[in-house]
C-alpha cells in the first residue's frame, strides 16, 4: 500500500524548488497553489489513513462483476505499462530525431550558436540531464 506522510510531502515540496526545469514559471505557480493550500492537503490526506482499498471486496457477490476496488490495481498496472510506452517511444524519437536531423531533445532558445560543436553536444548533454532528472522525479513520486 502506498502511504505518504507528512515529512515525505514537506521534502518533496522543498526538493522541487532546487532543480532547473524548461517549466520553471508553470510549476513555481503550481508549488505556490501546494503551498497555500498545504494543510488542507494534508488533512484530507490524513482523512484517508483510515481508508485501505484491500479491506473492500473486489468483486460483487451476486453478479460477480468487478468493484471499483478490483478496478484499482488494474487501473494501475495499466497507467503504469501505458507511461512506460510513452517514455520509450518519447526516448527512441528523440535519439533518432538528434542523430539524423542534428535537433535537440526540447525546443530551446540560447543565447549562442548552438548548432556548432562543441556547443551541440554539450547543449545535448545538458538536456539529456534534465530528462534524466525529470524521469527520476516521474518514478519516484508515481
Amino acid at each position: 500500500m502506498l502511504t505518504i506522510s507528512q515529512h515525505e510531502i514537506q521534502i518533496f515540496l522543498l526538493s522541487v524548488d532546487c532543480f532547473l526545469t524548461v517549466n520553471e514559471p508553470e510549476i513555481t505557480v503550481w508549488l505556490l497553489c501546494i503551498r497555500l493550500r498545504q494543510q488542507s492537503i494534508e488533512r484530507a490526506m490524513d482523512l484517508t489513513d483510515s481508508f485501505t482499498w484491500e479491506d473492500l471486496p473486489t468483486r460483487d457477490v451476486d453478479s460477480g462483476q468487478l468493484t471499483a476496488a478490483g478496478w484499482i490495481p488494474l487501473t494501475m498496472k495499466y497507467s503504469i505499462r501505458a507511461a512506460n510506452a510513452t517514455l520509450c517511444l518519447h526516448m527512441v524519437q528523440t535519439t533518432i530525431r538528434i542523430l539524423k536531423n542534428h535537433e535537440t531533445q526540447y525546443n530551446a532558445w540560447y543565447p549562442f550558436d548552438w548548432t556548432v560543436s562543441p556547443f551541440y553536444e554539450l547543449v545535448n548533454i545538458s538536456q539529456v540531464r534534465i530528462y534524466k532528472t525529470e524521469f527520476i522525479l516521474f518514478l519516484k513520486y508515481s
